[in-house]
């Protein structure tokens, strides 16, 4: 609950600052499942006068696993409500094509095992496969761990919609975040 309220504030702080950007929370299988865990994100928001759309929630396929109409209720209850839904590390754990097809995802994470094997036929072919499934299923698709600009242009090359990764840059404090952001976008 602190991490929420915690990046919840970051965002608000940062709009305040004019870096108008979605953020993004990873949430953990144990806290997703938490009772009232939907209802008390979206009263939390609304008490923040915060938009939905700019909060992307980052979940594993691991939460899927359950299958369970609570799962479901509570992600379609989120997206409704404009909350964005990222699958991350998507083909590393217990991947199941149904999952892409039965819940309300907006952004397919692959994974950086996946993206190291950008110079291999096999791990471009992995990676090529999930790109166009996501994107039939209009989903934005990102890659996750770029470090180089050889797969910077691959990823273009196969319509990757998005890349994050040391390529750009390592993690940053809000505050060096702030300058970053500010010197990107003169």
């Amino acid at each position: 609950d602190w991490i929420i309220d915690e990046a919840l504030n970051q965002h608000l702080d940062w709009k305040n600052k004019s870096i108008d950007i979605a953020i993004s929370i990873n949430i953990s299988a144990k806290q997703f499942l938490k009772k009232d865990f939907a209802e008390n994100l979206i009263k939390k928001i609304e008490e923040k006068s915060i938009i939905p759309n700019k909060i992307i929630l980052e979940i594993t396929e691991y939460i899927l696993i359950d299958n369970s109409n609570k799962v479901y209720s509570s992600l379609k209850k989120l997206h409704d409500f404009g909350i964005k839904i990222s699958l991350d590390d998507f083909g590393t754990g217990y991947s199941s094509l149904s999952y892409l097809r039965k819940y309300p995802i907006d952004y397919l994470k692959i994974d950086k095992s996946f993206v190291d094997e950008t110079y291999s036929k096999n791990g471009k072919i992995f990676i090529e496969t999930i790109v166009k499934m996501g994107q039939m299923l209009n989903m934005k698709i990102v890659a996750e761990g770029v470090e180089n600009s050889n797969q910077v242009e691959y990823l273009k090359s196969i319509s990757c919609d998005l890349y994050q990764g040391y390529y750009f840059s390592k993690p940053l404090s809000a505050k060096d975040f702030e300058d970053f952001y500010k010197v990107k976008n003169r």
